[in-house]
């Protein structure tokens, strides 16, 4: 039987075998400040597949098409991002083992257009934490007590081989792709929800990177991050902060021609604004302008060179979101990218996107 889309990262609390299916997208339109034209952009489309076997036991899975199509190996992407079995024992406890996404922050476990303000999603949220972040592993959620919940996984670590100091540990994700399991792993949130309004979290990920390679040291990575959402009335305040320590951050430059930071931090904060109920009070619709700042580096702390300045960065977006049901979004904004070396740049943006 075909049932309405359950999101990956929900519970599993199904009585009956059923297949589900979902999906979200999103188009975009990029204009760099000056440029004769943007480009736009089909970002991503893509399908949810799940299917409960009984009421406790379920798998769920998610699809990518990045930038539209593969041709001739170059363009787009074609992933899996999630794939995993959920074996929901109680409300107190649940296994997951397959490809799944780290619990670190507010982005990379709900990352669907209309969650979101902005065209693209916080610049932190791919510098810092390296959303979508996924890979093979297992563990356990559930929920404490009232309002609080948590998550703990042993998943494939990270590769410092990939590190940079430009984009930090982006390209050091393993993504699943016949990963090593050389340097498992931990990485967990704890989420409390002391009433509706207000949401707190607090997520980490530890590990050795350096794949046993013992020129390049342990290369271990600890990366802690903490976050609130809040929602009263019209008003939305979101906040993120994120540090990372890398050791043996020497030894990894020296093995690999890097130029790997010690240390990494960033942060941002966010308000949004639904103008709405002054226009029509009775309307389920909403629009929302919204103003975020985004502070991060990824040469925060540097042994034997010289931080780059242009990794030293700051961003500013303004913009709004109009969202006609809960699960579509209109969005508009501009962004202003500025750095300690001050080669400053600005962007125009406008997308769509959607989530069923």
């Amino acid at each position: 039987m075909i049932a309405g889309f359950i999101h990956p990262g929900g519970s599993l609390l199904l009585c009956q075998e059923t297949t589900t299916v979902g999906g979200y997208g999103e188009l975009h339109y990029n204009e760099p400040d000056g440029a004769a034209r943007g480009t736009l952009d089909f970002h991503r489309f893509v399908l949810y597949l799940g299917h409960s076997f009984n009421e406790h036991l379920g798998f769920k899975s998610e699809i990518e098409i990045e930038h539209t199509k593969l041709e001739g190996g170059q363009g787009g992407e074609l992933a899996i991002e999630q794939a995993y079995l959920d074996w929901h024992f109680c409300e107190r406890i649940g296994l997951k083992a397959g490809i799944i996404l780290p619990p670190v922050g507010i982005i990379n476990q709900i990352h669907e257009p209309p969650t979101f303000n902005g065209v693209e999603r916080p610049n932190v949220d791919l510098f810092v934490i390296p959303t979508t972040w996924r890979e093979s592993g297992a563990g356990i959620y559930g929920t404490l007590s009232e309002g609080v919940s948590y998550q703990l996984y042993v998943v494939a670590g990270l590769l410092a081989k990939n590190f940079t100091g430009e984009e930090g540990i982006y390209e050091g994700k393993q993504e699943a792709f016949e990963s090593s399991p050389q340097n498992p792993s931990l990485t967990g949130r704890l989420s409390y929800v002391p009433m509706p309004e207000l949401k707190l979290g607090g997520s980490f990920f530890a590990g050795n990177t350096t794949d046993g390679d013992s020129a390049a040291g342990s290369g271990t990575l600890v990366l802690i991050s903490g976050d609130v959402q809040y929602s009263r009335d019209q008003f939305t305040l979101r906040a993120e902060g994120t540090l990372e320590s890398i050791g043996d951050a020497g030894k990894i430059n020296a093995a690999f021609g890097s130029d790997v930071a010690d240390q990494i931090y960033g942060f941002y904060n966010e308000g949004a604004y639904d103008v709405i109920p002054w226009l029509a009070a009775e309307s389920n619709q909403s629009l929302s302008p919204f103003l975020r700042y985004e502070k991060y580096n990824t040469q925060a702390k540097v042994t034997g060179f010289t931080a780059i300045p242009l990794y030293d960065r700051n961003n500013i977006t303004i913009g709004a979101t109009f969202k006609p049901t809960y699960n579509t979004a209109f969005k508009i904004d501009y962004q202003f990218f500025n750095n300690a070396a001050d080669a400053n740049t600005k962007q125009f943006n406008a997308g769509i996107g959607y989530s069923f």
